[in-house]
């Protein structure tokens, strides 16, 4: 099973209305300033920030609470019960109760700011599958072992220990956010402002100013935490919480020698580029990680202040892929930044190989280019597995570059009559994704060069 969502968004910040669909590679397209950034902020935040939203009172939580003390029989040391997926509709009130409630504080927590607000938010699963929930008391430990199948993962389901005492509002709460976010959930785990190696990543556009100013504003994060920064600190560190994560992310939470499922892509990156980074990382004695570039058949290394845009721009997502040991989401701001157009292909070429490998990638991006790549891999897929295989040969493609379109999703933002952005899906075919605001683009370009390729013909004696 594939995850696919919803997200329903209502006056935020320049977007009027959006009616976005979330699967596992989801692209957000569209022109620039046209709030791409805040949607994107948004959607890691619902996942790395959603156990910052309070315990719900009201309706939705008493119709859970009662159906769970008449499915779980009261004093049972042990059990297992079923949710079947039309019961989960319950589940999903909760979650949409819950931002209801609290969207504008989850907002000013993502964007850092007093003043953000959004009008509404609902964020809602399209499939759904059984669930089971089965529990064992360790009574000498006062513990409860709980587990949970969905049917998701790979080796029979997520485990995790909870207080005896308070073991039925965990189930409920552990139930409510995999429902809801299925594979971009994280058992009994919670997300700090400083980083951690099953934490969701967001990877920010300007990723080169970062890279060269990441030293200095993660020591101002050492002695203030994001949240509580000193007044006259204000102004220096006025970035969204995204990017404090991602600044933490380089300075500190990078460890060399740490095993990674992605380190093929990373080597496949470095290739590109032609040559591969070195990393100085807290554990091994430095105050805050270093990062130096060695060019192939370069006589030193550099460090990244004198290195090219090229290696700045696409360094963070080599280190992630490279070091980061879990996470449940990669969320990749303008990936072409910076980029040849054969870079920004083998880019795509990456992306595809990490949504094979399982991993949720969302995409802002305005690259002709690289939503072209994405769509011929599409094509691939669409093709019978003989004939996959015989293009993939011609093309100098691998066996797993390809896309399913159901792994597919791409969202097109543009400008309504007031000025503000409208957000709704875009259409999809066995050919690839259909990008009307790309297409105009090159038709009037096109037009352009036909025009005066014909003046400069008359004037040929």
């Amino acid at each position: 099973m594939r995850p696919h969502w919803r997200l329903r968004v209502e006056d935020f910040g320049r977007i009027s209305s959006a009616d976005v669909t979330l699967r596992r590679l989801t692209l957000l397209v569209g022109p620039n300033n046209s709030g791409k950034s805040y949607l994107a902020s948004l959607l890691w935040g619902l996942v790395a920030l959603q156990f910052d939203l309070p315990a719900l009172e009201g309706p939705e939580i008493v119709e859970v609470d009662a159906w769970l003390a008449s499915a779980i029989p009261a004093g049972a040391s042990r059990g297992e019960i079923t949710i079947e997926a039309a019961e989960m509709t319950r589940f999903h009130r909760v979650f949409d109760a819950l931002l209801e409630k609290h969207k504008d504080s989850l907002v000013r927590r993502i964007l850092n700011s007093p003043d953000a607000a959004v009008g509404k938010v609902s964020f809602q699963p399209v499939t759904a599958r059984p669930m089971k929930v089965s529990w064992q008391t360790a009574e000498e430990e006062e513990r409860v072992h709980v587990t949970l199948d969905d049917g998701l993962e790979p080796h029979g389901g997520l485990h995790g220990d909870v207080g005896a005492k308070s073991w039925l509002t965990h189930i409920r709460d552990i139930i409510v956010r995999r429902v809801v976010f299925q594979r971009l959930f994280r058992l009994f785990a919670s997300f700090e402002d400083s980083y951690s190696s099953i934490d969701p990543v967001y990877l920010p556009a300007s990723r080169t100013g970062f890279m060269q100013l990441y030293k200095a504003a993660a020591r101002r994060s050492l002695r203030r935490t994001f949240r509580a920064a000193a007044a006259e600190e204000e102004e220096l560190l006025d970035l969204t919480t995204p990017s404090f994560h991602f600044i933490d992310l380089i300075g500190f939470g990078i460890r060399q020698g740490r095993r990674s499922n992605y380190e093929a892509e990373a080597d496949f990156l470095e290739a590109g580029m032609g040559g591969r980074f070195e990393v100085v990382d807290t554990a091994r004695g430095a105050a805050i990680n270093e990062y130096r570039y060695i060019p192939e058949g370069g006589a030193s290394s550099l460090p990244m202040k004198l290195s090219s845009s090229l290696v700045t721009e696409l360094g963070p997502l080599v280190l992630v892929l490279r070091h980061a040991r879990s996470m449940p989401l990669l969320v990749l701001e303008e990936p072409e930044a910076h980029l040849h157009p054969a870079l920004q292909r083998r880019l795509a070429q990456v992306v595809v190989r990490l949504v094979r490998k399982g991993l949720c990638v969302w995409i802002t991006t305005h690259s002709e280019n690289f939503c072209q790549q994405i769509n011929n891999f599409i094509k691939l897929g669409s093709l019978p597995p003989e004939r996959r295989a015989e293009a993939q040969r011609e093309l100098k493609f691998e066996s797993q570059d390809f896309l399913e379109q159901a792994d597919v999703a791409g969202n097109e933002f543009r400008f309504g009559p007031d000025g503000r952005s409208l957000v709704s899906p875009m259409k999809q075919s066995g050919a690839g994704l259909v990008m009307p605001s790309f297409n105009r683009e090159i038709l009037d370009l096109s037009r352009q060069a036909t025009y005066l390729d014909g003046l400069l013909s008359e004037d040929v004696p």
